[in-house]
């Protein structure tokens, strides 16, 4: 193998592969002649050996060679990832087979010659392949250069955080080059370097502002830059010979600088290139990252805006709720002293017959007058207890699902209507909601669904029907009893108006002030001998009014 001095390195290298030495002999001199560098061997073993330590930028092979031919020579060089891409040219005699040529295409040989042949020839045909490997190296080095940038985007996209950013540029970095130093630096519009940096070093001693003069760098106005050992070349390296800088800019501004220094690797433009791209994709993963910030303080201050909307709202409601009661309470003072003093008159009445009976023996005390004085009493207090529990409903407002406030009071009365040989149905659509008080609309469709059971005769019939319509939510309690006669329509709503025969006379008065509290509304159609129908309305939610 013959030696080649360093000052040539940068010739074309030639590597000839032919056993017979006066063929070398004129090729070598053909190509040295012409600038290119060559090697020689004169076997198969040897040709595979110089190709993997040489990595020449061609090879001459002819066919016929001692201990390996051209043909496994061939085979073995592009099944190797380190020789795959060098191209290849058979030398032929002119008297072998056509299909030698066929043979050595087929393993990959890019182009062949028969001997004898023309230098002139022979030179055109190595220059054609050089400059298609040229071309294909740099397509192959831009397509490893745009997958490294795109996983580098996608990995700096990962990170919604500036500091996560910026210590993912650095880790990308030290995968792009080799180096000692590598340093990512935020500055403001004027240049000067902000808080946000990010660096690693192999060095424990150094640090940025030894390192590299970011400032003086940007008065030079360029997108990136390569130095070596030259101390006065901005920016100035303390303790590294070689490095590199790339702006990081985002809309035509300059945000930040990557850079790179090394004491032993030298760094290219096409390095410095790759920097810069690397340098847009980690300006996009910090603008993206102080969108995403933006958007959270949006998003948390929206938040607050609402709850605090919503605070608002819900003591609102209760204020409304409360001057409702309020207002309810004041409606009702002189119908409970009516409704009160009414029975408190015969209970006075008879307290003086027992009075007087007391004070003679002529008058014994009644039996039958003290369980009247009972009843009375007995009304009384189911009057104040219907008032407490009204007054103690609780208010507590949020999205409810009809169907399982239906299906709960449908469950809760069944057995009490099978008891009675009386039937309960529902018929509900699905995903019906309303905005209100769990307890409030439960007592409500309850009270509703007693008084039907009441009015009920043997095999008589309750249905409850749910529906959408519109804005609102329709709910139907339609039974089959004895009917409300017409003169009492009107004034089943009313406080203390009852037709049984115990009644307190608030339950519909109480159903008629939660249904209006809810914004609803509520009415009642009947038919004495063929049934009564209760209609309630109700706001679905987000709907106006």
């Amino acid at each position: 193998m013959t030696r080649q001095t360093k000052s040539d390195s940068d010739k074309p290298l030639v590597l000839v592969v032919d056993d017979e030495i006066n063929t070398t002999v004129m090729l070598q001199y053909i190509f040295e002649r012409e600038g290119f560098r060559v090697e020689r061997v004169t076997d198969g073993v040897l040709a595979i050996e110089a190709a993997e330590a040489l990595h020449p930028d061609l090879v001459l092979l002819d066919i016929l060679l001692p201990r390996m031919n051209g043909f496994e020579v061939l085979a073995r060089l592009k099944a190797s990832p380190i020789t795959e891409h060098i191209p290849t040219i058979l030398i032929t005699a002119n008297l072998r087979e056509p299909s030698d040529v066929a043979q050595g295409l087929d393993l990959g040989a890019d182009d062949y010659l028969q001997k004898p042949f023309a230098p002139q020839e022979l030179l055109a045909r190595v220059q054609s392949k050089l400059r298609a490997r040229q071309l294909e190296e740099k397509l192959r080095r831009r397509s490893r250069e745009l997958e490294f940038l795109l996983a580098a985007s996608e990995r700096l996209g990962r990170h919604l955080q500036r500091e996560e950013v910026l210590n993912a540029a650095i880790e990308l970095a030290r995968e792009l080059v080799t180096g000692d130093f590598f340093l990512v630096q935020l500055v403001d519009d004027n240049g000067n370097m902000l808080g946000s940096v990010s660096w690693a070093s192999t060095d424990e001693n150094s640090i940025p502002e030894y390192v590299v003069d970011i400032q003086q760098w940007l008065k030079c106005e360029q997108q990136s830059s390569v130095w070596m050992a030259d101390p006065q070349y901005p920016p100035r390296s303390v303790r590294y010979y070689n490095g590199m800088c790339g702006v990081i800019q985002s809309n035509n501004q300059i945000i930040g600088v990557l850079a790179v220094a090394s004491r032993r690797s030298e760094y290219t433009k096409d390095q410095s290139r790759l920097l810069v791209g690397l340098g847009r994709h980690v300006a996009m993963a910090l603008r993206n990252a102080e969108y995403y910030q933006l958007q959270k303080l949006y998003t948390q201050e929206l938040e607050s805006t609402v709850l605090a909307r919503t605070t608002e709202l819900v003591e609102a409601q209760r204020l409304l709720t409360r001057n409702e009661k309020l207002a309810a309470i004041g409606h009702l003072a002189a119908s409970i002293a009516h409704e009160i003093n009414n029975p408190l008159m015969p209970i006075g009445l008879l307290l003086e017959q027992f009075e007087e009976g007391l004070r003679s023996t002529e008058h014994p005390i009644d039996l039958d007058d003290l369980q009247v004085v009972r009843e009375n009493v007995l009304r009384i207090q189911r009057i104040v207890r219907s008032l407490l529990d009204f007054a103690r409903q609780d208010i507590e407002l949020r999205i409810l699902d009809v169907g399982q406030l239906l299906e709960s009071v449908q469950k809760l009365n069944q057995h009490s209507f099978e008891m009675e040989r009386k039937k309960l149905s529902s018929s509900v659509e699905k995903n019906l909601q309303v905005y209100g008080s769990k307890d409030q609309l439960e007592a409500v469709f309850m009270n509703l669904a007693l008084n039907a059971q009441a009015a009920l005769g043997l095999g008589g019939r309750l249905n409850i029907q749910a529906r959408a319509q519109g804005d609102k939510i329709v709910i139907l309690f339609e039974d089959n009893g004895h009917g409300i006669p017409q003169e009492n329509i009107d004034r089943i709503f009313d406080p203390f108006f009852s037709t049984k025969q115990n009644g307190s006379g608030l339950g519909l008065f109480v159903c008629y002030g939660v249904i209006e509290g809810h914004h609803g509304t509520i009415g009642v159609e009947s038919e004495v001998g063929k049934g009564t129908r209760f209609t309630i309305c109700l706001p679905r939610p987000g709907a106006s009014g």
